[in-house]
């Protein structure tokens, strides 16, 4: 098999490209890519736990705590203990990035449709199936 038909690669090369398109969008924003969709999804479900918005973003911990001491820098997010149980801790919008929330979700969506049209209904369909079956398979090599 040649290199260039290796699907990790072509995945890859794919996924470098939508977010060279993204970065592109949001640069004056002084967001990166990663940022931008950890605030969007922010914007679906604020105040979520730290653990909960990591699994959602498919990150680490440790990159998400980066990722939020960066966001929270700039004035985008807090941390607030939970009400509950004050040793877990709540991610929220600050007015800051509640202010960005139409322009960065009018990019999501102009951004998710503009690669979507790329596709057939058909297209659509199947990518959705591959995507999924390699996102749930537990094999590990």
């Amino acid at each position: 098999m040649l290199f260039k038909d290796c699907l990790c690669f072509q995945v890859g090369k794919i996924a470098r490209k939508m977010s060279e398109i993204t970065r592109e969008k949001v640069a004056s924003y002084d967001l990166t890519t990663t940022q931008f969709f950890l605030l969007i999804a922010l914007y679906e479900q604020d105040g979520i736990f730290i653990s909960t918005l990591a699994h959602k973003l498919a990150l680490r911990k440790a990159t998400l705590t980066g990722l939020l001491d960066r966001l929270e820098r700039d004035g985008f997010t807090e941390r607030r203990a939970d009400p509950q149980d004050r040793r877990v801790m709540r991610i929220h919008l600050t007015p800051k990035a509640e202010k960005l929330r139409d322009e960065l979700t009018q990019i999501y969506h102009e951004n998710n449709h503009m690669f979507l049209s790329l596709l057939s209904k058909e297209e659509q369909e199947v990518f959705e199936q591959v995507v999924c079956n390699i996102e749930t398979t537990d094999k590990k090599g």
